[in-house]
């Protein structure tokens, strides 16, 4: 995955606005917003050691999509494994019968 999918994943999981890193990381709200576009910039170090501190993740993570010294808070404390988020997160768009059709799904997955 690439730096703006993983810094999305992390903000989700962290349940965090991008007002809300921009304010705690100290870093301007519009370069946050430039890091999360598909296509966006990478940040310099400095500016991604701030922010993976304030998603409690690695600034491997934020730039490989996985931890190599240590698990991530996020990982520790979840019950779920990170793909429930990712799923949770590509749902976020659909529609109220369309959602009912996957919980459909999710329950005939559950019985096998």
């Amino acid at each position: 995955m690439s730096f703006n999918e993983n810094l999305k994943e992390a903000m989700f999981c962290k349940n965090l606005t991008t007002m809300e890193l921009a304010t705690r990381s100290g870093i301007n709200s519009g370069t946050i917003s430039n890091y999360l576009k598909t296509n966006g910039a990478m940040p310099p170090a400095d500016k991604a050691l701030k922010i993976a501190q304030v998603l409690d993740v690695s600034v491997d993570f934020l730039v490989n999509g996985f931890e190599t010294k240590k698990v991530s808070s996020i990982q520790q404390k979840s019950p779920f494994p990170i793909e429930v988020y990712k799923i949770a997160q590509d749902m976020t768009d659909l529609e109220k019968e369309e959602l009912s059709a996957i919980h459909g799904i999710v329950k005939v997955l559950k019985k096998k």
